[in-house]
């Protein structure tokens, strides 16, 4: 899932185990006061309603995704 913040900037979020916002890193990963962020919150509602639309990349594509996290 790609996400956007309110500054427009991107980032990516693996529904079940990262996301790359800031409350993630803060409140899931610092100070564990978070199971997840609202971001993983509304993957996997979207993933549970059918809501989600899935795109298959090369692998080439993926690696410079990932690269650019």
């Amino acid at each position: 899932v790609v996400g956007e913040s309110r500054r427009k900037e991107e980032y990516f979020c693996f529904a079940e185990h990262y996301c790359a916002c800031y409350s993630f890193f803060y409140d899931v990963i610092n100070r564990a006061e978070q199971l997840c962020c609202k971001h993983q919150l509304a993957a996997r509602l979207a993933g549970s309603l059918g809501a989600c639309i899935e795109v298959k990349v090369p692998d080439e594509q993926l690696a410079v995704l990932l690269s650019e996290l």
